[in-house]
């Protein structure tokens, strides 16, 4: 019925890799972020997506050139897309990300917003409070039950950072406290059954359920194993299918950063294959 696509973690304006920073590229050629970023669209695009979302991280430090450097990729692209903010993009207050991606045309959800296409309600769900806090903020969370509630379609959720199973993180990058994600999952369950939860931020990927609902978690395009992530949608179900950017000078890149964290990264971030492949089956409503 339908096919979209979904990357997080771009980091347009990131010069290096690994906790010592030591995986670096020479000056010479394209940053690879901004490299990987279009590569992946343009792969995505030949698969089949019709829409693009972005789950956030789409720059490394917020400045305003590098929204401007982002927006100028994307929009090279030509591909229809919708973007979330991530906790790299809120680093200084004082630059207004949202309305530098508005003026350049690009689609930014800083609140709860629905779009539908066929088969399927998309509810992009904002999650950032600053630099290393996630939120869900209670209004948010009110409309997303409320768009998720009112159709008889099934539901993806896409946000940034993963729902906490504790208040207090158990794994590193943060993500929502208990307090505020668990409430939510609980309401969510129960007015639409079968909803996913999609995020980022994490930089692997990892797959989990809470009664009827999936939580997935996706790497990035810029560090190994260097993906985006493939949705198709059926009658009956949807397929979840993460694939490498597959372009030479990236795929190059994104090997060399599997050296990071003593290698354990090449074995952290890919998680199992049915973390990154699976097909869902949509309950009865």
């Amino acid at each position: 019925m339908y096919r979209f696509a979904t990357l997080n973690d771009i980091h347009i304006g990131e010069e290096h890799f690994g906790i010592r920073e030591t995986i670096k590229e020479h000056d010479d050629v394209e940053p690879y972020p901004a490299r990987c970023l279009r590569a992946a669209v343009s792969e995505a695009k030949a698969w089949g997506a019709q829409r693009l979302v972005v789950k956030g991280d789409l720059t490394d430090e917020g400045t305003e050139d590098q929204f401007e450097w982002f927006a100028a990729v994307l929009n090279e692209t030509g591909v229809d897309a919708d973007v979330l903010l991530g906790n790299h993009d809120v680093r200084y207050p004082d630059v207004d990300g949202p309305a530098v991606l508005r003026n350049r045309g690009v689609r930014v959800a800083t609140e709860t917003t629905a779009i539908d296409v066929p088969g399927l309600r998309i509810i992009l769900l904002p999650s950032t409070k600053e630099t290393h806090n996630a939120q869900w903020k209670a209004s948010d969370r009110a409309e997303a039950l409320r768009l998720a509630g009112e159709v008889d379609t099934p539901v993806f959720i896409a946000t940034h950072h993963y729902p906490q199973r504790f208040n207090h993180p158990n794994t590193l990058p943060v993500g929502v406290p208990r307090r505020e994600s668990r409430p939510f999952i609980h309401d969510l369950n129960r007015v639409a059954p079968g909803s996913i939860i999609a995020a980022g931020h994490t930089h692997r990927h990892h797959r989990r359920h809470f009664g009827t609902l999936l939580f997935t978690e996706v790497g990035s395009p810029k560090d190994y194993p260097g993906v985006w992530a493939g949705y198709t949608v059926y009658e009956g179900g949807i397929t979840q299918t993460v694939r490498r950017v597959e372009e030479p000078s990236c795929r190059e890149w994104n090997d060399r950063t599997g050296r990071a964290v003593a290698g354990i990264w090449r074995v952290w971030s890919p998680g199992l294959r049915s973390h990154r492949c699976w097909t869902w089956e949509w309950p009865k409503r």
